[in-house]
Protein backbone atom coordinates (compact mmCIF):
# COMPACT_ATOMS: atom_id res chain seq x y z
CA UNK A 1 0.00 0.00 0.00
CA UNK A 2 2.18 2.80 -1.33
CA UNK A 3 0.86 6.32 -0.94
CA UNK A 4 2.09 8.76 -3.60
CA UNK A 5 4.46 11.48 -2.47
CA UNK A 6 2.16 14.22 -3.78
CA UNK A 7 -0.71 12.89 -1.66
CA UNK A 8 1.47 12.87 1.47
CA UNK A 9 2.65 16.41 0.81
CA UNK A 10 -0.94 17.57 0.25
CA UNK A 11 -2.08 15.98 3.50
CA UNK A 12 0.85 17.52 5.38
CA UNK A 13 -0.03 20.94 3.97
CA UNK A 14 -3.66 20.56 4.99
CA UNK A 15 -2.67 19.51 8.51
CA UNK A 16 -0.34 22.49 8.79
CA UNK A 17 -3.12 24.83 7.63
CA UNK A 18 -5.43 23.32 10.21
CA UNK A 19 -2.84 23.78 12.96
CA UNK A 20 -2.32 27.38 11.90
CA UNK A 21 -6.07 27.94 11.95
CA UNK A 22 -6.29 26.44 15.46
CA UNK A 23 -3.46 28.70 16.63
CA UNK A 24 -5.28 31.72 15.19
CA UNK A 25 -8.51 30.76 16.96
CA UNK A 26 -6.66 30.26 20.24
CA UNK A 27 -5.02 33.65 19.78
CA UNK A 28 -8.44 35.26 19.17
CA UNK A 29 -9.96 33.67 22.28
CA UNK A 30 -7.02 34.36 24.61
CA UNK A 31 -5.65 37.82 23.83
CA UNK A 32 -4.36 38.42 27.40
CA UNK A 33 -1.81 35.59 27.37
CA UNK A 34 1.76 36.37 28.48
CA UNK A 35 3.93 38.15 25.91
CA UNK A 36 6.35 35.24 25.44
CA UNK A 37 3.57 32.88 24.46
CA UNK A 38 1.69 35.26 22.17
CA UNK A 39 4.52 35.77 19.70
CA UNK A 40 4.37 32.26 18.13
CA UNK A 41 0.59 32.43 18.11
CA UNK A 42 0.61 35.83 16.45
CA UNK A 43 3.02 34.60 13.77
CA UNK A 44 0.93 31.51 13.11
CA UNK A 45 -2.26 33.61 12.96
CA UNK A 46 -0.72 35.85 10.34
CA UNK A 47 0.58 32.84 8.46
CA UNK A 48 -2.82 31.13 8.52
CA UNK A 49 -4.54 34.25 7.19
CA UNK A 50 -2.00 34.44 4.36
CA UNK A 51 -2.48 30.75 3.61
CA UNK A 52 -6.26 31.09 3.59
CA UNK A 53 -6.18 33.79 0.95
CA UNK A 54 -3.57 32.10 -1.27
CA UNK A 55 -4.59 28.48 -0.92
CA UNK A 56 -8.32 28.79 -1.51
CA UNK A 57 -7.71 29.62 -5.17
CA UNK A 58 -5.15 26.87 -5.86
CA UNK A 59 -6.60 24.11 -3.71
CA UNK A 60 -8.44 21.30 -5.43
CA UNK A 61 -11.69 20.31 -3.74
CA UNK A 62 -11.79 17.00 -1.93
CA UNK A 63 -14.43 14.46 -2.86
CA UNK A 64 -17.49 14.56 -0.64
CA UNK A 65 -17.87 11.67 1.76
CA UNK A 66 -21.34 10.43 2.52
CA UNK A 67 -22.06 10.08 6.24
CA UNK A 68 -22.60 6.58 7.48
CA UNK A 69 -26.26 5.76 8.07
CA UNK A 70 -27.45 5.20 11.60
CA UNK A 71 -27.69 1.57 12.69
CA UNK A 72 -31.23 0.55 13.44
CA UNK A 73 -31.89 -0.62 17.01
CA UNK A 74 -33.02 -4.07 15.83
CA UNK A 75 -29.69 -4.66 14.09
CA UNK A 76 -27.82 -3.25 17.06
CA UNK A 77 -29.64 -5.60 19.43
CA UNK A 78 -28.96 -8.48 17.06
CA UNK A 79 -25.24 -7.75 17.04
CA UNK A 80 -25.20 -7.45 20.84
CA UNK A 81 -26.89 -10.86 21.02
CA UNK A 82 -24.36 -12.31 18.61
CA UNK A 83 -21.48 -10.86 20.64
CA UNK A 84 -22.75 -12.47 23.83
CA UNK A 85 -23.22 -15.76 22.01
CA UNK A 86 -19.69 -15.57 20.61
CA UNK A 87 -18.24 -14.84 24.06
CA UNK A 88 -20.01 -17.86 25.55
CA UNK A 89 -18.83 -20.03 22.65
CA UNK A 90 -15.25 -18.88 23.05
CA UNK A 91 -15.35 -19.55 26.78
CA UNK A 92 -16.75 -23.07 26.23
CA UNK A 93 -14.15 -23.76 23.55
CA UNK A 94 -11.41 -22.61 25.96
CA UNK A 95 -12.71 -24.81 28.79
CA UNK A 96 -13.03 -27.86 26.52
CA UNK A 97 -9.49 -27.27 25.25
CA UNK A 98 -8.13 -27.15 28.81
CA UNK A 99 -10.04 -30.31 29.75
CA UNK A 100 -8.73 -32.11 26.65
CA UNK A 101 -5.18 -30.96 27.42
CA UNK A 102 -5.38 -32.17 31.02
CA UNK A 103 -6.86 -35.51 29.87
CA UNK A 104 -4.11 -36.01 27.29
CA UNK A 105 -1.43 -35.03 29.79
CA UNK A 106 -2.58 -37.00 32.82
CA UNK A 107 -5.40 -39.40 31.83
CA UNK A 108 -4.27 -40.91 28.56
CA UNK A 109 -0.96 -42.35 29.84
CA UNK A 110 -2.90 -44.41 32.43
CA UNK A 111 -5.19 -45.90 29.77
CA UNK A 112 -2.33 -47.05 27.53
Amino acid sequence: MAIPLEELKRQREQIQKHLDWLDAKIFELKPQVEGSETEPLRKSAEKSQALETSSTESQTPLPKVEPEPEIEPTYQAKTQNELLRAKVGCFLFFVLGIVLFIFLLFGLPYYL
